[in-house]
């Protein structure tokens, strides 16, 4: 029998110590990777039933309470366009944004009913308003949150009516 060489007593050390590292990798399962959770689908607060505008000046608002909690006050940020795409001031304080105020008391999941607001804007080729938020006043506690209709549900067309209203609008077209 031959004696083996520094070499080779080396060269058998690092294989077994690699094959033992490598049966030691094997054994241990691998971490799971964290998987990122979904965001929470946010429920709306409001459900518009139906949006309109009425002859030359009149708003109509149909609402459902898609909170959890008793609406005081709904206050909605509008703003009207003819049927060309010109935007319509306010008839009372003459700014392009207007503000629509219900109020209730509106309990969780109750339907306000067809809300109509006149004489808010005067122009005879009125075409539509679009809703551009709401500021919603909770009874219990008087706070006030102001939500953007991406937390609304728009239904019975009234998101495409919403959508499309005053697309066609430029900075320097509007009427007064």
């Amino acid at each position: 029998m031959t004696i083996p060489s520094a070499r080779q007593v080396i060269r058998l050390g690092s294989l077994a110590l690699t094959a033992a590292l490598l049966s030691a990798c094997a054994q241990k399962k691998p971490e799971p990777v964290a998987q990122p959770k979904p965001a929470p689908v946010l429920k709306p607060v409001l459900m518009i039933s139906d949006h309109r505008a009425g002859g030359s000046s009149d708003a109509h608002i149909s609402f459902i309470n898609g909170t959890d909690k008793t609406l005081q006050y709904v206050m909605f940020k509008t703003t009207a366009f003819t049927h060309s795409g010109q935007r319509v001031n306010s008839k009372k304080s003459g700014r392009p944004d207007t503000w629509l105020r219900v109020a209730g008391p509106f309990a969780p999941g109750e339907h306000s009913g067809d809300k109509v607001w006149k004489q808010v804007w005067q122009h005879r080729d009125l075409g539509c308003f679009r809703i551009e938020g709401a500021e919603l006043i909770y009874a219990e506690d008087q706070s006030v949150e102001y939500h953007a209709t991406d937390r609304f549900a728009l239904l019975n067309g009234s998101e495409l009516r919403n959508s499309n209203c005053g697309n066609n609008l430029t900075a320097e077209r509007t009427v007064r």
